[in-house]
């Protein structure tokens, strides 16, 4: 087995296994992260394949400065300001270094990348298990009636399993080729994300639901044809979960919160909320540019606790709210970085949403459930502090982007092999030349067909 199929054949496996490790085993999506980084030295070592990634590059700078934004900030802090600090840089790394793990992914076969989606679905097969055993064991619950698990509180849980859970039915084929045993496994891993972002209570990641469904149902061919029966579904559906006492509970806490806030006390799960956030544009007003530093939110809390500036329970060292977080450690340069990062990443799934081509809308609107969850559950909680997150989002991104760049490529050398019929070897994993394996070749003749 030559290097290049070694390459694919393991690169193929992490990407697989990162969503369907990462609410099972400690470290898992970084495991797999580093594994692709790791592999992804070894490509560029070639020199073709270094000029196959210069033309990726090309194509794709919008994505990949987005990704270099906020990391290059914090290092700025760290060298030259001294204000940022290495623990709190350790997350953001990722969205860097996953760039060279895409040059080697865009080099894969499409067929490799779709996988994937079936790590989606084991993924939210297994947060589904999980918070069944969970359940029937009261010995290993979280605790207050919340699902999450040894190494993850019900918020970030919730919101990952939610999001497995689309990204497991998004994964479904967009040509309509999908076979019923297909369809079936992925709408109950669907079914399973969301039962178990239900039970973690997560109020955030509902936020995100309306945007789900869309992305996930539109322009399917069966939702243009019964478009009514399936919105009154959905209807019914949603309407049945929110008038569950998990929903109405969790729901009816924003209000009494507020009522108390109105009260004088804001010791309660919203009160603290507005509270720091209150407070981290206390602190972006005295630090506008650059903020108070990556990782020194905490001590910033604790001095206008001293001063008199806040209650005791702003002392933290998150804002539970990505934007407020930035805006306090990292200023006016840190929100734009963010910002860039979340248009940088979104636009373009966006621009392909509509390509003519099956697979390539059906990675343009998984991309867009990706990015635009994070998003909406950057709202309320900090989605990129937490090294496991900023893994997942960098190489799914990674990955779905690599899927449309391999497609097209694959695409536009259909009509080359079919003039020359020239045999390309069936180990073209992974090369720095626009070649494809006849495999490759086949699928791509029946994309007419949606296959």
């Amino acid at each position: 087995m030559n290097t290049a199929r070694t390459l694919g054949i393991v690169a193929t496996a992490a990407l697989a296994l990162s969503p369907a490790l990462m609410l099972s085993m400690r470290g898992g999506t970084g495991y797999c992260f580093f594994v692709i980084f790791a592999l992804s030295l070894v490509y560029l070592c070639n020199a073709e394949h270094r000029e196959h990634a210069g033309q990726v590059y090309r194509r794709n700078r919008l994505w990949i400065w987005a990704m270099l934004g906020m990391p290059l900030v914090v290092l700025f802090q760290i060298v030259v300001l001294r204000t940022g600090t290495f623990p709190a840089l350790d997350p953001l790394l990722r969205l860097a270094l996953v760039v060279p793990g895409f040059f080697l992914l865009s080099s894969l076969e499409s067929r490799q990348l779709r996988y994937v989606g079936w790590g989606c679905v084991a993924g939210a097969l297994w947060a589904a298990a999980w918070t069944l055993y969970q359940i029937t064991h009261p010995d290993v619950a979280y605790g207050s009636g919340r699902v999450g698990n040894t190494f993850t509180n019900p918020i970030p849980f919730g919101d990952t399993a939610l999001v497995l859970g689309f990204l497991a039915f998004g994964a479904l084929n967009r040509g309509g080729s999908a076979k019923w045993p297909e369809i079936a496994i992925r709408a109950l891993a669907l079914v399973a994300g969301c039962y178990a972002s239900y039970a973690s209570g997560a109020r955030g990641g509902w936020l995100a639901v309306p945007f789900l469904v869309w992305a996930a149902i539109t322009g399917r061919h069966w939702f243009v044809k019964a478009r009514l029966p399936v919105l009154c579904v959905l209807v019914v559906c949603l309407a049945g979960v929110a008038s569950t006492s998990v929903v109405r509970t969790r729901v009816l806490a924003i209000g009494s919160d507020l009522h108390a806030l109105k009260q004088g006390d804001s010791d309660t799960s919203t009160g603290t909320r507005l509270d720091l956030w209150h407070a981290a544009v206390r602190l972006y007003a005295q630090h506008p540019v650059f903020g108070v530093g990556r990782g020194r939110l905490e001590s910033a809390m604790r001095s206008l606790v001293e001063k008199g500036e806040g209650p005791p329970e702003i002392i933290n060292g998150r804002a539970h709210s990505e934007f407020f977080s930035v805006l306090a450690e990292m200023g006016t340069v840190g929100v734009f970085a963010l910002f860039s990062l979340y248009a940088g990443t979104f636009v373009p799934f966006w621009r392909e949403r509509h390509n003519k081509d099956a697979h390539i809308a059906t990675a343009a609107y998984m991309g867009m459930m990706l990015v635009g969850t994070t998003v909406i559950c950057g709202l309320t909680i900090d989605v990129l502090t937490l090294v496991m997150n900023a893994a997942f989002f960098a190489l799914t991104g990674a990955t779905l982007l690599a899927w449309i760049e391999a497609r097209k490529r694959e695409l536009g050398n259909t009509g080359a092999a079919a003039v020359t019929a020239v045999d390309v070897p069936q180990d073209a994993y992974v090369s720095g030349a626009p070649s494809v394996s006849i495999r490759g070749v086949r699928d791509q003749k029946n994309v007419s067909a949606g296959t």
